[in-house]
């Protein structure tokens, strides 16, 4: 079991929301997912190392599995496509409850190593209004 906050968690939903996992399908999950794969990796990468950041998700696949019933192969790590193709696989509930637990963990992973405003500064660079719209939901 990861060690996610609820914020790291909502984070990660928000994250697969901005990229399109909305309608509830584990095409639109699975889609989204990749995007967001790519993004972290992208925005990561320079500071953890491709490797690194890579190595961060097969953690976060590890710890999930026991969250997760669809975490249970980290060779899906190899590429956004890879990724994807797994999440499309899947039930689109437990795709979107993988992919969560997914993200979360990874975040929370990240966060440990790099700290919060690392991290926070990361994801804005990817997706900048990403913090704003979460203060816009929580205030209504």
């Amino acid at each position: 079991m990861t060690n996610a906050s609820a914020g790291e968690r909502e984070r990660a939903q928000r994250l697969l929301a901005y990229e399109g996992a909305t309608d509830g399908s584990a095409e639109a999950c699975a889609t989204a997912a990749g995007r967001v794969y790519d993004k972290l990796i992208a925005q990561l990468g320079p500071l953890l190392g491709t490797a690194g950041a890579r190595a961060l998700f097969a953690r976060s696949a590890k710890l999930g599995r026991l969250e997760s019933a669809g975490l249970t192969d980290v060779a899906i790590l190899e590429s956004s496509t890879t990724f994807a193709e797994f999440f499309r696989t899947l039930d689109a509930a437990v795709a979107a409850s993988a992919a969560e637990a997914m993200f979360a963990g990874f975040l929370s992973l990240v966060t440990t190593f790099i700290g919060e405003r690392l991290t926070l500064q990361a994801l804005r660079r990817a997706w900048p209004t990403i913090e704003e719209t979460a203060a816009t939901e929580n205030k209504t």
